[in-house]
């Protein structure tokens, strides 16, 4: 095996891949312990935001199919109230 000269040429592609290998390290750890942690107080991220917009509409949905079916029951009237109270 033949060494190469101590030069910053060639010492190049050995610290790029430390500094490749500790960065991993770093991406890993906040994963690990950093998950769950919001960058701000005062703002969502792209992932909370549409976590909020989805959850909102199925609670508008939730919402209109109550209606639709509180309105069925009250053409029923006070049947409801008789055989399912």
């Amino acid at each position: 095996m033949r060494e190469l000269e101590d030069t910053v040429e060639n010492a190049k592609p050995l610290f790029e891949e430390e500094v490749r290998k500790m960065h991993e390290k770093q991406i890993e750890h906040e994963r690990e312990i950093c998950s769950g942690y919001r960058d701000s107080p005062y703002e969502l991220d792209q992932w909370e935001q549409e976590d909020l917009k989805r959850e909102f509409r199925e609670y508008e949905l939730a919402k209109i199919t109550l209606e639709a079916a509180e309105k069925k029951l009250k053409v029923w009237g006070r049947f409801v109230q008789k055989y399912c109270e």
